[in-house]
């Protein structure tokens, strides 16, 4: 994706399709999300979310890299597809991550407040969350070495 040009509704859907967390659901969940979903431009170097802050939006990556990060040390690298932000934005609690873009990155953001309204009444993507978040519990269980 060129840096400076939208993002269309189609494209959004077509990226979100292939995003775990959205992999599945049905055209019409995907174009609703899709036009929930922001275009925000973070520079290289700028902490897209901060650990301990308030939590605003879930993010996709659009385009880019960007590194994770808790309490100074890196937990994982992201790019195109992967996402973050969801855990904090359900339960409202702080964000437990820094991320940070290694080079210019495109996030959606999908607003908190909307993103849930979206969960509760579509079962199938509270399903997907359930998944998502516990293939994060038990890709950490793995690096804990349990």
């Amino acid at each position: 994706m060129q840096r400076g040009a939208a993002i269309t509704g189609k494209a959004r859907a077509s990226l979100l399709s292939g995003v775990p967390l959205f992999a599945g659901l049905p055209q019409g969940t995907l174009r609703t999300v899709a036009a929930l979903a922001r275009e925000v431009p973070h520079s290289a170097g700028h902490a897209i979310v901060s650990e301990g802050a308030v939590a605003h939006a879930l993010h996709v990556v659009a385009s880019g890299r960007a590194t994770v990060s808790v309490r100074g040390h890196v937990v994982v690298r992201l790019g195109p597809g992967d996402f973050f932000g969801e855990m904090a934005v359900i339960d409202r609690g702080l964000r437990s991550a820094t991320v940070t873009a290694d080079e210019p990155v495109i996030t959606l953001a999908i607003e908190g407040a909307s993103f849930r309204r979206l969960v509760e009444s579509d079962g199938r993507l509270a399903l997907r969350l359930l998944l998502a978040l516990t293939a994060r519990v038990r890709g950490f269980d793995q690096g804990l070495g349990n």
